[in-house]
């Protein structure tokens, strides 16, 4: 009786799926990620150890920023369980001009941002 309270707490269920390593355990699932805001881009770095390139499908679509990786059946083993990230990006953010790049087991992702022109101008009264 005691064991079955004990366990059915959320809290103690994640450490348990932790010891375990339960395929249910989120954290597993959740990529480490830095997203930095540059004067003139933003960058969006993702460990993704054990991956390379041609194991990442990257893509826009209604202003989204989708990262995925699918493992293949034919796979018997990874380090990198698969996901999907998805990044709404802001109005600043030139599509045309992303890129990508794996180093190190960390994908880079960089988004410039669209140069405003400044329409700001200070008129003397004569």
């Amino acid at each position: 009786m005691y064991k079955s309270r004990f366990f059915s707490d959320p809290y103690f269920i994640d450490l348990l799926d932790l010891v375990n390593e339960t395929p249910g355990f989120i954290s597993r699932t959740i990529k480490r990620t830095n997203v930095v805001d540059n004067d003139d881009e933003y960058q969006i770095e993702v460990a993704i150890p054990g991956l390379i390139k041609d194991d990442l499908s990257i893509g826009v679509k209604d202003k989204v920023l989708t990262i995925e990786h699918e493992r293949d059946e034919e796979e018997t083993f990874r380090f990198t369980n698969p996901f999907t990230k998805e990044y709404s990006l802001p109005d600043d953010v030139s599509v045309k001009g992303i890129a990508a790049k794996v180093e190190n087991g960390v994908l880079l992702v960089t988004l410039p941002k669209i140069k405003k022109k400044n329409n700001e101008r200070t008129i003397e009264v004569e």
